[in-house]
């Protein structure tokens, strides 16, 4: 009994020591800890239980899908900050996780779990040594969003100016080394148990991007790049940061009214066209990734909003949480113009020759998974809608070929992991619009600009790039024309009684 007694009274003499001078951040980590762990090992006991000769596997290994993915998302709940973040980038992946774990994780977007008054207090005292309404001519201690590493609130400057203020979670900068530790742990674990998984490079490569996330005078100097280098598109704004009112964890930016990309009906309402936002949202893209290279690598639905210019009543777009970027060098961007160009018009020798300009062997991977969809260049151009079945066709050839994947994702430049969260988040956002405008095709068009851009164009630039242009709506307008020949020649084989049994399927292989 003295033993078990000695040994309680030195735990409560730590957890009472680092609840006083590290506000329980050791004791936290440990709990994090110890329930990541318990809901790993209770997914991998799950999965591990499972016949794949059963004659229900199908069923069952859907219910176990959800039930997993169920528990991840409490787990990334309770644990909050850095693995929410984590758990939102899993979710952005849909053309190669089941769709039971996407869609749960999805929710990771909007049920971020928000924090006390005292905790906002506590950040403030600290960082400014003053209280918000102190600072702050009003501020409103109800969030108007919370986020995986922060909150933002509504507030007003002493001159009257309406402010958005982003607040960070108090032990956010404490916890952050334990959370990753953990993560990576688990990740090495899995892989171990689960021979064909293969992310946890992925992740010790991206953690010291995701430091940048954690120091807001750093995203408010990105949001400042940001509106520079994107001030020749009128239609993009982006809040003004107000620095004598930011530090580390504080970041006090002009509001703006909006509302966000997946309000479909907000959008209706203000008359606006779904065509004209997705158009000005790849361009803005475009721009990012062929252009300048500094690249918004979370540009998830809450982190853009829609409005309407006042004088011309079109849509504009408002570019929020500059936090996370990456920088794409312009030996990367050329060739990256060249390869999207060609795997629009499907010209194998093309993509083969500015893929090997960034060192990437496999060319068609590396566009099957820069446009998340099979690649066969003697089919016609790019589609920018995918149906169910292409999409479960997807997931298939991604599972069968999954190592072949993880080899491409390392083969390229590792400034281009960013590129492709960029892109598979923009991809969801044209899916989420119905795909009203195809994708491919605009950012395409932008990028043969960008092959011919500055900021005085000599004429032989301009003809080079009017040819060039020409020659690509010929070849896409050749293609379609194609299949609608083909089209039409099995439609007159029906019709007459001559069509092969296997009309069908060679019709669906020339579409695809």
């Amino acid at each position: 009994p003295f033993v078990r007694l000695g040994l309680a009274a030195i735990c409560a003499g730590v957890f009472a020591y680092d609840g006083f001078v590290n506000d329980f951040t050791y004791s936290g980590a440990s709990v994090r800890f110890v329930r990541s762990v318990k809901t790993a090992v209770l997914i991998a006991i799950d999965y591990l239980g499972l016949d794949e000769n059963d004659a229900e596997y199908k069923t069952k290994i859907k219910t176990l899908h959800q039930k997993s993915a169920d528990r991840l998302l409490q787990t990334c709940l309770l644990n909050g900050g850095l693995y929410i973040k984590v758990g939102q980038g899993f979710a952005a992946i849909n053309h190669i996780l089941p769709i039971e774990y996407t869609k749960t994780l999805s929710k990771l977007q909007n049920e971020c779990l928000p924090t006390s008054k005292k905790d906002i207090q506590k950040v403030f005292r600290k960082d400014f040594g003053q209280l918000p309404e102190e600072i702050y001519k009003e501020f409103d201690y109800n969030p108007v969003a919370a986020a995986s590493l922060a909150q933002v609130f509504k507030a007003r400057l002493h001159n009257g100016e309406k402010v958005a203020v982003k607040v960070q979670y108090s032990d956010l900068q404490k916890r952050f080394v334990s959370d990753v530790a953990t993560i990576i742990f688990l990740q090495d674990v899995i892989e171990l148990v689960f021979k064909d998984y293969n992310f946890g490079w992925i992740m010790n490569d991206l953690r010291k991007n995701l430091v940048q996330e954690l120091n807001f005078v750093q995203e408010g100097q990105n949001a400042e790049r940001c509106a520079n280098d994107l001030k020749k598109l009128k239609y993009v704004a982006v809040p003004k940061i107000h620095w004598q009112h930011t530090k580390r964890r504080v970041l006090t930016m002009e509001w703006m009214d909006g509302c966000k990309l997946s309000d479909l009906n907000a959008i209706k309402k203000q008359n606006l066209s779904l065509a004209d936002v997705d158009v000005k949202l790849y361009e803005m893209f475009a721009e990012q990734i062929f252009n300048n290279g500094f690249v918004h690598a979370d540009p998830h639905p809450g982190n853009i909003f829609v409005r309407k210019n006042s004088k011309n009543g079109r849509a504009e777009i408002v570019l929020l949480d500059h936090g996370l970027y990456e920088e794409l060098p312009a030996n990367v961007r050329g060739p990256l113009c060249e390869f999207w160009e060609a795997t629009v018009l499907r010209d194998d020798a093309k993509m083969k020759a500015a893929a090997l300009k960034i060192n990437v062997v496999e060319y068609i991977k590396f566009a099957e998974v820069l446009f998340q969809q099979p690649i066969r260049v003697s089919s016609g151009p790019i589609r920018s809608k995918l149906s169910q079945e292409d999409l479960d066709r997807i997931r298939k050839v991604a599972k069968e070929n999954f190592g072949l994947i993880m080899n491409t994702l390392r083969e390229m430049p590792r400034s281009m992991l960013f590129v492709i969260r960029n892109l598979n988040i923009v991809r969801s956002i044209g899916d989420m619009h119905g795909n009203v405008v195809n994708r491919p095709r605009v950012m395409a068009l932008y990028a043969q600009k960008c092959l011919y851009q500055s900021d005085r164009r000599s004429p032989l630039q301009s003809m080079r790039l009017m040819c060039r242009r020409i020659y690509f709506e010929y070849c896409l307008w050749a293609a379609s024309m194609r299949l609608r020949l083909a089209n039409y020649y099995f439609n007159f084989l029906y019709l007459v009684g001559r069509a092969p049994e296997s009309a069908k399927t060679l019709m669906r292989d020339v579409v695809e």
